[in-house]
């Protein structure tokens, strides 16, 4: 009897980074370390991580994304 193993084609680290850059990632932490009751040290992290398009995409959907005109405004360099 021979088995049969089924093909599971490898995620490569091109393939993970175009998948995060094209979906984008959140990672939300927060620590504390705390002696008696009485915090000694608070560390709180937002990493987002996404490309230019995604992240314009979300910006525009939550309403962060500045109007055109502050763009177009802006003075060329090299002029």
């Amino acid at each position: 009897m021979s088995q049969q193993q089924s093909y599971r084609p490898i995620l490569s680290i091109f393939d993970l980074l175009d998948r995060v850059l094209d979906k984008g990632l959140v990672i939300d932490a927060n620590l504390s370390v705390s002696l008696v009751g009485i915090e000694i040290l608070v560390v709180r992290a937002r990493i987002v991580v996404a490309g230019v398009d995604t992240f314009l995409r979300y910006a525009a959907a939550l309403g962060l994304a500045g109007p055109p005109a502050l763009v177009a405004a802006q003075p060329s360099i090299g002029k």
